[in-house]
């Protein structure tokens, strides 16, 4: 342990409160204050948190705002604090979540946001809205690799940041 509180397992340098080299084996739980797993991605450009992003068919392994309505590019959104981090940061990397609960920008301009409606990505850059069905045979489908997620607060109108369960389809 350093002065610093820093400790090291396999490393006599640790860089964070807990450093390992290594291999770790976890038999019990994992606590993280924040509900959403994220990894870093290369992007062209920052964005701030909450904003959804797409798959750009020019770079591999390359995200960017999202720009166009349910867009099978959805690849997630800009996580500020993510519970788990996977990979390595850096410079033109930003931290994109895939799966758990986080605030999510979104227009409820053209129809309100209730608990539970399915999100999409909107004509607005970076921003979801809400899915609106599709009527096949009297069976109404959502248009399928477009979904975001669940949304776990309502937005009645405007522009705004809602808690998403994120769930991409």
């Amino acid at each position: 342990m350093k002065q610093n509180g820093n400790v090291g397992i396999g490393t006599s340098s640790p860089s964070t409160k807990l450093h390992v080299v290594g291999d770790v084996t976890v038999t019990g739980n994992i606590a993280a204050k924040y509900q959403d797993v994220a990894e870093w991605v290369t992007s062209p450009k920052s964005m701030p948190a909450g904003t959804v992003v797409i798959l750009d068919v020019e770079h591999s392994n390359q995200v960017l705002p999202s720009v166009r309505s349910y867009d099978t590019r959805v690849a997630g959104v800009i996580s500020e604090t993510p519970g788990l981090l996977l990979g390595e940061g850096g410079e033109g990397k930003v931290k994109v979540a895939t799966t758990g609960r986080v605030k999510i920008k979104v227009d409820a301009t053209k129809k309100s946001v209730q608990v539970g409606d399915l999100l999409v990505t909107s004509d607005k850059e970076g921003i979801a809205m809400k899915s609106e069905p599709l009527d096949l045979g009297g069976v109404p489908i959502h248009r399928p690799g477009t979904l975001i997620g669940k949304a776990l607060e309502p937005l009645k109108e405007g522009e705004g940041e809602i808690l998403v369960l994120l769930s991409l389809q």
